[in-house]
């Protein structure tokens, strides 16, 4: 019962944020309603928790599994968080860089994960990394099909595929549980 009320509370808080909560159906995330501002903003959020829920589970997790899956998270979204400040810049617009602050939805998450006992932690996480992969996955996937910036569309369309690989990874861990 503990675990399904810390999931339960840790759902509620996910979907507090409107602008994270928005299921892959919604039609601004397909539409291409999204500005490239707004896009940058929550890619960069969404990059900024999986490095943080990473190193934390990289530390806190029981299973080796999951271990080695949260240190694979530091790494690529490292790489996705480089790889988007470096398109933020062209010849024909300028795109502020987005605050490293987390999102209140995030920033709840994270702190969910650090008051977790280590006995459900795996769980936890694994159950936020999946809702997490999947607001990924709509929102790059979105705005590579529907984008207005080139630039963002193509590293939108760089980053879908190794999203693809954490949720089919997630899948695998959370099958052996």
């Amino acid at each position: 019962m503990v675990k399904l009320s810390v999931f339960v509370g840790g759902l509620a808080i996910a979907l507090a944020s409107p602008a994270l909560a928005q299921p892959a159906s919604d039609p601004a995330m397909q539409s291409g309603a999204l500005s490239a501002s707004d896009y940058v903003k929550m890619a960069a959020d969404s990059d900024n928790f999986e490095i943080q829920s990473g190193r934390i589970a990289a530390s806190k997790a029981r299973r080796e599994d999951v271990k080695g899956f949260a240190k694979q998270m530091v790494t690529d979204h490292t790489a996705s968080t480089k790889t988007l400040m470096a398109a933020l810049n062209n010849q024909d617009r300028r795109i502020t860089p987005p605050s490293t602050t987390l999102s209140s939805a995030n920033q709840a998450k994270l702190d969910l994960l650090r008051k977790t006992p280590k006995a459900s932690f795996d769980q936890i996480y694994l159950q936020q990394q999946l809702e997490s992969h999947r607001a990924a996955l709509a929102l790059d996937q979105g705005y590579a099909d529907n984008g207005t910036d080139p630039t963002l569309k193509q590293v939108a369309k760089t980053v879908v595929p190794v999203v693809q690989q954490h949720l089919s990874s997630i899948q695998g861990l959370t099958g052996s549980m």
